[in-house]
Formats: structure tokens, C-alpha cells, sequence
């Protein structure tokens, strides 16, 4: 790059690539820390409802199942949670139509949260 350049730019060449670097590994560490994040919310939203199901469905007598003798609340868990995780990557991270609008003032104030942290 510096043989590009005219001599009075010269100096700039070396912090500019270190820069350019720089943000380009922060910006793939931000999308592995989101992907990670989606697994784990994944993860625990997908037993969180599975548990709430069985014990709303064991009050209502529809069954008589308890969540902690038997799998079925971790089967039913994981596979909403990987069906969640998928719908996630599918929309990268970012809300459908109707939801976008909707959310808009979340979705700012998520930006804005983003902004004070980075800096």
C-alpha cells in the first residue's frame, strides 16, 4: 500500500491497514458473540417453554406427566429451541416485516445500547 501512495501519505499507510484490521476482527467477534448468543437464548427459551407447557397441561389435568421424572420437557425443549435458532439465522438476526415496524423503538434503543458499549 505504500508503494501507492505519494510520499506525504506514506506514514498514514501503516495505521490505516492496522485500523482496517482491527475493525474487521471486531466485527466478525460481534457476529460470533451474537450467533452465540442466539444459541443460548435458544436453548434456555426452548426449555423454559417446554416446562411451562407440561406443568400448565399437568394443573389443567390434561396430563399427568412431572417434568423432572421424565425427557419429554428437554425433547419438546430442544427442538423449539432449534427451531427458533434456525428462524434466527434464516432472518439474520433481524426482524420480519411486520415486527420491525412494530419494535422500532426497542430496536433503536438496542442501537443506542450498542453505541455506548462499543465506545
Amino acid at each position: 500500500m505504500e508503494s501507492q501512495l505519494d510520499a506525504e501519505y506514506k506514514k498514514w499507510a501503516k495505521p490505516v491497514v492496522h485500523y482496517l484490521i482491527k475493525s474487521f476482527a471486531i466485527s466478525i467477534a460481534w457476529t460470533v458473540q451474537r450467533v452465540i448468543s442466539a444459541f443460548h437464548s435458544a436453548i434456555r427459551g426452548g426449555l423454559m417453554f417446554s416446562r411451562n407447557i407440561i406443568t400448565y397441561l399437568r394443573e389443567m389435568n390434561f396430563i399427568t406427566i412431572n417434568d423432572n421424572d421424565t425427557y419429554l420437557d428437554e425433547v419438546i425443549g430442544y427442538g423449539i429451541a432449534a427451531l427458533g435458532f434456525l428462524v434466527q439465522l434464516y432472518f439474520g438476526f433481524a426482524l420480519p416485516f411486520p415486527l420491525n415496524i412494530l419494535l422500532l423503538p426497542f430496536t433503536i434503543a438496542e442501537y443506542v445500547l450498542i453505541s455506548f458499549v462499543a465506545n
